[in-house]
């Protein structure tokens, strides 16, 4: 994960020397600080660290921020203020599509907050394996005899699946988000989300062979 700039403290634009409201323009002088090309997603979007966002304010701030960040509007500064515009639209983009996308932005947020990734942890919840084994074979006997009835129900099947997955995540990162108390408590909860995780992995492949 990129490194965060210090919490709590006022980030002073380079330029004008006046206090930002947030890491990435200038409220005044609308100069790109270098602190960008070190604030997490949520961070250099301006944005709750939490995995319920509002999509809709998560594009406004992508808008507003790419307009001043994209590297035309620095044509005529010098070339390190321009490579510096360079790498933070770069971030802001990885940034977007990260927190965009619910699977991408839980699996974010999960490490974000100390949680295991896919590859140190490749655990599912219990069960989660057996039926998806039947549900694999069960679609590619559907696919291989062209039944579209069959195809379709698995379709529906799986995304049913999938939503009640992403519903079982947001309530598990509420419950972290309460949970201030107890560390042991959350490190459970961050535990079951990477379970959650890695089976919308496994559900997400499925449906992909049926696009």
């Amino acid at each position: 994960m990129s490194e965060k700039p210090e919490q709590g403290v006022p980030v002073k634009c380079r330029h004008c020397e006046r206090i930002m409201s947030q890491p990435v323009v200038c409220d005044y002088c609308h100069a790109i600080s270098p602190t960008a090309t070190r604030a997490d997603h949520f961070t250099l979007m301006g944005l709750p660290q939490r995995f319920d966002l509002d999509e809709r304010e998560l594009h406004r701030c992508f808008i507003a921020l790419s307009r001043y960040a994209h590297p035309d509007f620095a044509q005529s500064e010098s070339p390190e203020v321009q490579s510096l515009h360079l790498k933070v639209s770069a971030n802001l983009n990885d940034a977007y599509r990260t927190l965009k996308d619910p699977a991408s932005r839980a699996a974010y947020l999960l490490e974000l907050l100390g949680g295991a990734s896919s590859a140190e942890d490749k655990s599912v919840p219990e069960g989660f394996l057996g039926t998806t084994m039947m549900l694999q074979e069960e679609l590619a006997d559907a696919k291989s005899a062209g039944d579209r009835a069959v195809t379709g129900r698995l379709k529906k099947v799986l995304l049913t699946q999938h939503d009640g997955l992403m519903k079982r995540i947001a309530s598990l990162f509420d419950e972290h988000g309460q949970a201030v108390v107890c560390e042991a408590v959350r490190k459970d909860l961050l535990a079951e989300i990477r379970k959650q995780i890695n089976a919308v992995s496994y559900v997400a492949k499925l449906l992909s062979q049926l696009s």
